[in-house]
């Protein structure tokens, strides 16, 4: 695919025994899975978006004909929510996703 951009991210298999799942890491955070869809596609959604208000947002997934091709939307969708620019969100939402990052990483 040499029209396309390679992927910012760190991308790699999530399981050994599914190797048409793969899940994205922006150094340890993990923001995103892609995996192919038995219709035909490659479906990608974000796993970093456990802000309060997230339901309000517009849904951070979608489709892509190719896996490099979700993992760029994957990862377009993740820098506009850390630009607090995705559709839905509100400032104190990224505040709040970081705050329960440092709880998760310092809880007992």
């Amino acid at each position: 695919m040499p029209d396309l951009p390679r992927p910012k991210y760190k991308w790699r298999q999530t399981w050994p025994d599914a190797p048409k799942h793969f899940s994205g890491y922006d150094g340890g955070r993990l923001i995103a899975h892609i995996h192919w869809y038995h219709m035909g596609w490659w479906h990608w959604y974000m796993t970093w978006n456990h802000a309060k208000n997230a339901s309000k947002w517009m849904r951070p997934n979608g489709q892509a004909e190719s896996a490099r091709a979700a993992a760029l939307e994957a990862e377009a969708c993740y820098e506009a929510i850390l630009r607090c620019e995705w559709p839905g969100m509100v400032p104190e939402d990224l505040q709040c996703m970081l705050d329960h990052e440092e709880w998760m990483r310092t809880r007992p």
